[in-house]
């Protein structure tokens, strides 16, 4: 009857010890499930930041193409306003409107037409349209990823309870 009984508290001891490995193991999971949420969430939010970005510098290089083309049609001698830095203005007087200086890189300028400056301003807005759609399917993968592993949480959550 001994032997009986110490093998009956063996295998109670067995089965105790199989769920308390299940359940560990479950926990890792929804540990490892939640890390891999919290990532895609951080990734999510960073790619926000980037289009956020893009998008304030789009404007600008709008709002530059723009003002070259209201200053093509401006007449030597009109009075404006030059920006000095965000919201300081000098006053200025215009003596070519045809004539631009561009900045090329390593601070060197050189002279464009209006005309020529525009057609820069369009092909970087071309370059940024094209990063902005390319973060925006990122996005959207990434979206999609986080709501596949939100649903996946809940159910592991659902099923742990």
């Amino acid at each position: 009857m001994t032997a009986t009984k110490g093998s009956t508290d063996g295998t109670a001891a067995k089965k105790t010890n199989e769920k308390a490995g299940e359940k560990a193991g479950a926990e890792e999971a929804l540990n490892e499930k939640y890390a891999e949420f919290r990532l895609a969430a951080a990734q999510i939010k960073g790619l926000q930041e980037q289009l956020q970005s893009v998008d304030e510098k789009r404007q600008e290089l709008e709002e530059a193409a723009e003002s070259i083309s209201k200053l093509k049609e401006a007449q030597e001698g009109t009075k404006i306003l030059v920006p000095v830095t965000s919201g300081i203005f000098a006053g200025a007087t215009l003596d070519k409107s045809e004539e631009m200086l561009v900045n090329v890189g390593s601070n060197v300028c050189v002279n464009k037409t209006a005309e020529q400056a525009g057609e820069i301003l369009k092909a970087k807005l071309l370059e940024l349209t094209g990063y902005q759609e390319s973060i925006l399917e990122e996005l959207n993968k990434l979206t999609d990823q986080a709501d596949k592993l939100e649903k996946e949480l809940g159910q592991m959550l659902q099923n742990g309870e």
